[in-house]
């Protein structure tokens, strides 16, 4: 079990440059997710933290230790691969003894680990199987037991679950999620993939063109981003563009469609902005109950077994997500009938007029739990 730290990190490719100024530390039996999407530099910093690449600025300690210059095989770490990486001629049994057989463990102390990480990943019972015998998911779970039986102290995972179906997918995680917390194991695990990061992280980091925007729990990434990239790419999330005004007496007016709202605040900021609302932040009605509702048509209908997902058009022209859950057997709403929404300032994020800046946090009541979290 290790503390990971990384200063001041860059990778270069010729021009390119993959990792830019990665500046933090993860904690000792922590499971830290590198979050982005394809090309944002997740892999190739595992990499360079892994030493398959070399930095061309910065530094990695483990604990204590500078590893600049220490080769991979001299890091103590294990690593999982979207590939699996496993040998196709050897058994169950031989692939996960590969490791210490290499490091010249006796024999009897090899029997006793393997037979140890196959209970661990509960296919003991297969041990002499061949891999091309075994699905995916099993597959996977050899990988995952060749890793841990070596007793790393970093366990780095690229992308592991990528090739599984989505079921498995869902097992899977929640496997490497409960095997993480009960070996209390340093973890840094890459993904693309935004439900799979909230469900196994501890912390994560997202990243955009080699940059960190924001390195969080999962419940704040989602809940209060930083900025309209974070916002955007954490699940879905609604943008309108509205305007802000200051009064004299100190509140705000948000200008948004054809309503204005007064919310008492200490902003600075003047000018053009925009709004960030989750889908399942907007309350949906038939009826105009009041003036601060806002008018739309519905365009699409998607039934999603739990929730219905409706796309509706603003009576600016701005189309957004909006979900429903109905109860029983409640009827789905028709397309281009008119619905009347409440875009609670009290539930929204609202960003200057780049999106690189978050001015106000409409749901403190939110913060303050996750805080106390």
């Amino acid at each position: 079990m290790l503390k990971v730290t990384l200063e001041n990190l860059s990778k270069d490719f010729g021009s390119h440059r993959a990792v830019n100024n990665v500046d933090f530390k993860i904690n000792e039996g922590e499971f830290f997710t590198l979050l982005g999407p394809s090309g944002c530099g997740k892999t190739t910093l595992l990499r360079t933290i892994a030493g398959f690449y070399k930095q061309d600025e910065g530094n990695i300690y483990f604990g204590e230790k500078l590893i600049n210059d220490i080769p991979t095989h001299q890091r103590n770490i294990g690593m999982v691969f979207q590939n699996y990486a496993i040998f196709p001629h050897m058994s169950v049994f031989d692939n996960v003894a590969y490791g210490l057989v290499a490091r010249k463990i006796d024999k009897k102390e090899i029997e006793r680990r393997v037979m140890e990480a196959l209970d661990i990943v509960e296919l003991a019972h297969l041990r002499n199987r061949i891999p091309s015998d075994l699905s995916g998911g099993q597959q996977q779970r050899i990988a995952l037991a060749r890793a841990i039986v070596i007793r790393p102290g970093l366990l780095l995972m690229d992308e592991p679950l990528s090739n599984l179906d989505a079921k498995l997918r869902v097992k899977m995680r929640n496997d490497i999620k409960r095997l993480q917390r009960d070996l209390n194991i340093t973890t840094i695990y890459v993904t693309h993939d935004q439900e799979e990061a909230l469900a196994v992280s501890d912390r994560i980091a997202v990243l955009k063109d080699g940059v960190v925007q924001q390195i969080d729990t999962p419940q704040n990434i989602y809940l209060m981003p930083h900025n309209q990239f974070v916002a955007n790419f954490m699940g879905t999330s609604n943008f309108i563009k509205g305007h802000c005004e200051l009064e004299q007496n100190g509140e705000t007016i948000i200008y948004l469609l054809d309503k204005s709202i007064r919310i008492p605040s200490n902003i600075k900021y003047e000018g053009e902005i925009m709004v960030s609302i989750r889908p399942e932040d907007i309350n949906l009605s038939l009826d105009q109950a009041d003036n601060n509702l806002f008018r739309g048509e519905i365009e699409l209908s998607v039934f999603l077994g739990e929730k219905v997902s409706y796309l509706v058009r603003l009576t600016n022209g701005d189309l957004i997500e909006v979900y429903d859950h109905p109860k029983g057997q409640k009827k789905m709403l028709e397309e281009k009938q008119i619905v009347y929404l409440d875009l609670g300032i009290e539930r929204t994020v609202i960003l200057n007029a780049t999106g690189d800046e978050v001015i106000y946090r409409g749901n403190k009541d939110r913060e303050s739990i996750l805080n106390q979290a």
